[in-house]
């Protein structure tokens, strides 16, 4: 069974190299995300009567 190549490297060698390239974005996008979601999470909570006074 014959390798492919790209540019004389194995596709597995350039897939981790741009896997670990990619890696610090990847992280930063994902930290955003929760950032992002706990915000709205909070603002939500923020916003919301407080039904806490209602419980009997």
């Amino acid at each position: 069974m014959s390798a492919q190549h790209i540019a004389g490297l194995p596709v597995e060698e350039l897939l981790v190299a741009a896997i670990a390239a990619a890696s610090p974005l990847i992280a930063l996008i994902g930290w955003e995300i929760r950032d992002r979601v706990r915000r709205f999470r909070r603002l939500i909570r923020r916003d919301r009567p407080d039904s806490s006074l209602d419980v009997q």
